[in-house]
């Protein structure tokens, strides 16, 4: 996703809350309101963690830890506004490699975004990726 307000990518994904039964149901229902994507609730998987001293993204909470996460998609809605930002994202697909380069997290980043492409083709039978032009989602959502 790309926030308008500050052209940086990022992924779904926000604190736990107190609703939340899990750090993996926090990440069903992130992505659902940030980029209005279903995700397979059952099949989310921990890829690992990294860690932030600052917690700035966080508006300054201080150090604390980012679970990284990872689910097959199995649905692509309509963009909608972000209930916790009130703005609307650009959607974009890219492979995971193509992913890591546009977060910006490094060697961690290429590292995990290589283990979840294995996962989700070892676990999920879905082909590992090529890369290839990197697409905006249209603002309807994909029918699958």
């Amino acid at each position: 996703m790309i926030d308008p307000a500050d052209p940086l990518a990022m992924l779904p994904g926000g604190t736990v809350e107190a609703t939340d039964a899990s750090p993996e149901a926090a990440l069903v229902r992130e992505a659902v309101e940030e980029a209005q994507l279903t995700l397979a609730p059952e099949r989310v998987e921990r890829l690992g963690w990294v860690y932030d001293a600052t917690g700035d993204v966080y508006g300054g909470i201080g150090e604390c830890a980012r679970l990284r996460l990872a689910a097959p998609i199995t649905g692509v809605g309509p963009s909608t506004i972000d209930p916790a930002s009130g703005r609307r994202f650009a959607r974009l697909l890219a492979a995971p490699e193509q992913a890591a380069a546009l977060l910006g997290w490094g060697d961690q980043g290429y590292r995990q975004a290589a283990h979840s492409a294995r996962l989700a083709h070892e676990r999920w039978g879905i082909p590992l990726a090529a890369p290839s032009p990197i697409t905006e989602i249209p603002a309807e959502g994909i029918g699958w």
